[in-house]
């Protein structure tokens, strides 16, 4: 099972959460804005010095980024972090094995 680390939230910055796959790759999921206003998401594969793949870039303000992060919410408590649109992508890829299959299944969140 994956590893997910704390959420960390920056009223400048945003926010977000490291998770480590189950195949031991490193990912980022990052938040622009935190909290529940529209702002630009990102996946990002973590490697050594700092460096990183982009996976996944979503504008949650766009109408595909407003219905995926629709989908990704529905029945999260209004609240909670799950109905955080960082709570709701980090619960999304969680499960993946892989960078390679959160690149593939977040190409089909935003196709629909």
């Amino acid at each position: 099972m994956a590893k997910v680390g704390r959420f960390v939230v920056d009223p400048k910055a945003g926010a977000y959460c490291q998770i480590t796959l189950d195949g031991g790759d490193k990912i980022v999921v990052n938040h622009d804005k935190g909290g529940f206003k529209g702002g630009r998401l990102t996946i990002e594969k973590t490697k050594w010095w700092g460096s990183g793949e982009q996976l996944f870039v979503c504008d949650l303000e766009s109408p595909g980024g407003k219905a995926a992060l629709a989908r990704l919410t529905q029945g999260a408590r209004e609240s909670s972090a799950d109905a955080t649109p960082l709570g709701a992508f980090v619960n999304f890829v969680k499960n993946c094995a892989s960078a390679a299959d959160v690149k593939s299944t977040c190409a089909g969140l935003i196709e629909g």
